[in-house]
């Protein structure tokens, strides 16, 4: 019996996640592995809002310095009382079954593109044979992809990455499906349905307001030539997202006193007119990108449809709006990259955005990007893998696709090793195992009342069980942020009765000059000069940091630094 290549990424794709769950369930430190340090801003705020505490991370300032999906998903958790490692480790779990679902969709995008390989099957005597190889490859390339450590980490990390992936996983599928055309012969509840998943976007990673905007100047460029008959489906595909973006904003200014996250505000970078205008050439870029998609996808015929279908086109050639018009060699591709341009020109304007209007760029911030990767290299694959076939009959089918399976897989392979070894070295995840154990340290000796304050808050902060004030702003409030703009953060903490610094740095005879600088700096020279180091947890530490005394890089020994303040 042959299995149809669908069935067979869709098994990959779930095998590829039950082995990471499997990982997480049975590593004792894979919590800290996976997560960064900012995913325990998520926790402790959940914790604090599930014990009626409201949305605050130290228990002190309200905060709105995060994304509402991730954490409405997060507070059950606490609420039926889960609490420590043990809910992080649940948590983790969920975002890595959102990364298995995520990874279906691929699956059945490549597999509905594949459809059999006919041009195999049509073109080769050995077609059944040839089709089977050119499946075990391109399942193999999802494999090793989907399940590399750094791509994992991406996703399931704690943030809220983790249930964007699904979402915008959702919306390329849909895009694909409909063949980029959104205001075609769609009944209106699918329409309404994309519209719910474009709200979703938004509430999971609120810079998906640049998402819904790219959809959005595609969708009037669809509306166009129908006049007053797009109105309707054009209501149909953005009120969701329009309602839920206006009561998104205006529960913040209510609750918080401003309309956007604390965070943004925190991180937006001085608008120079070197960034002003390389934003301005990469919305250029991305216009020019939705403008090829949209010029390359098959408009509708609006008298053939079959609501039952995912198919709806041209009754004459069978083709459907899936189809696209993309011919070629790597037609997959095409015609998924056409029908997605719309994403695609969302991705280079995140990048941008990133990269050029904010001061810090993590990992997660680039999840969307990372997943059309996913959904291109997956479809690339199988192109790759039918042309070397098709165009080379007289070879049998493991002789010709030999050199293909080495082109594709070696850089994944050699890249998977890599990063695997990456991921189970202690010193990467050095950094959050020290602030752990300083956090269970301080919630065993220090009064119950301690109030502290750190620039990496999140993992000291959730296992201290005491207030620990985030002194980057992130998860602050706003009061904070007009106090460090004013130069009344010395004030602002000596307020909320602050009396211990607790951070990482680089020791330097047994103490950490950047954060005695800051102390005297912020709250005086008797402070700075009364300042006593309490107590140090080293550790040796490979990665990025951040802390008073600004970024650094590479491998090198720091202490956590727990300073008591005169």
């Amino acid at each position: 019996m042959t299995i149809s290549p669908r069935r067979i990424l869709v098994i990959t794709a779930l095998a590829v996640t039950a082995v990471w769950l499997v990982v997480l369930a049975v590593w004792h430190e894979a919590p800290f592995a996976l997560t960064f340090d900012d995913a325990f801003y998520y926790f402790g705020i959940a914790r604090n809002v599930a014990q009626g505490h409201g949305s605050t991370f130290d228990g002190i300032n309200l905060t709105n310095g995060y994304h509402p999906l991730w954490m409405l998903l997060a507070v059950p958790v606490y609420l039926l009382g889960f609490d420590g490692t043990g809910a992080v480790r649940l948590l983790l779990a969920f975002q890595l079954l959102c990364y298995g679902a995520a990874l279906v969709l691929v699956a059945l995008v490549a597999g509905r593109a594949i459809d059999g390989w006919p041009r195999l099957r049509a073109g080769r005597p050995d077609g059944e044979r040839a089709a089977r190889w050119c499946t075990a490859l391109v399942a193999a390339v999802l494999a090793v992809l989907a399940a590399n450590p750094y791509m994992v980490k991406i996703f399931a990390n704690g943030l809220e990455s983790g249930v964007l992936v699904l979402v915008d996983a959702a919306l390329l599928a849909i895009g694909a499906t409909v063949g980029g055309r959104f205001l075609g012969p769609l009944p209106p509840w699918r329409r309404v349905g994309i519209g719910v998943v474009l709200a979703l976007a938004f509430l999971a990673r609120t810079d998906s307001v640049l998402l819904v905007a790219a959809l959005g100047l595609w969708a009037l460029a669809e509306a166009r030539p129908l006049g007053r008959r797009a109105v309707r489906p054009l209501a149909e595909l953005f009120t969701p997202a329009a309602v839920v973006m206006a009561a998104y904003l205006a529960s913040n200014q209510l609750w918080f006193g401003l309309p956007v996250q604390i965070s943004g505000l925190t991180k937006r970078a001085p608008l120079t007119f070197t960034h002003g205008l390389s934003f301005v050439i990469a919305l250029a870029v991305a216009t020019a990108i939705g403008a090829w998609g949209f010029r390359r996808t098959v408009p509708p015929r609006f008298g053939v449809t079959n609501p039952r279908s995912s198919r709806v086109g041209d009754a004459k050639t069978g083709r459907g709006r899936g189809e696209g018009s993309v011919r070629g060699r790597f037609g997959r591709v095409g015609r998924f990259t056409a029908s997605t341009a719309w994403f695609a020109a969302f991705c280079v304007v995140v990048v941008a955005y990133y990269q050029l209007l904010q001061s810090q760029q993590w990992l997660w911030y680039y999840c969307p990007v990372a997943l059309y990767v996913l959904y291109l290299a997956v479809l690339g694959a199988a192109d790759f893998a039918e042309a070397a076939l098709a165009e080379a009959p007289d070879r049998t089918a493991g002789r010709a696709l030999a050199p293909i399976g080495l082109i594709l897989l070696t850089p994944l392979v050699v890249a998977f090793v890599w990063q695997a070894r990456t991921f189970v070295d202690p010193n990467q995840r050095s950094i959050e195992v020290a602030n752990r154990d300083a956090g269970q340290w301080i919630d065993a000796n220090l009064p119950g009342d301690a109030v502290l304050a750190s620039w990496d808050a999140g993992v000291v902060g959730y296992y201290a069980n005491r207030p620990v004030m985030n002194l980057d702003g992130v998860a602050n409030s706003y009061g904070f942020y007009q106090a460090s703009r004013n130069g009344e953060t010395g004030r602002f903490l000596t307020d909320r009765r602050l009396r211990f610094v607790v951070n990482h740095g680089t020791p330097v005879d047994g103490e950490d000059p950047d954060i005695r600088a800051f102390i005297t700096q912020t709250l005086g020279t008797d402070a700075g000069t009364g300042a006593a180091v309490m107590r140090r947890w080293p550790f040796t530490f490979s990665g990025v940091t951040t802390g008073a005394g600004g970024t650094g890089s590479g491998t090198r020994a720091l202490d956590v630094f727990l300073y008591a303040l005169p």
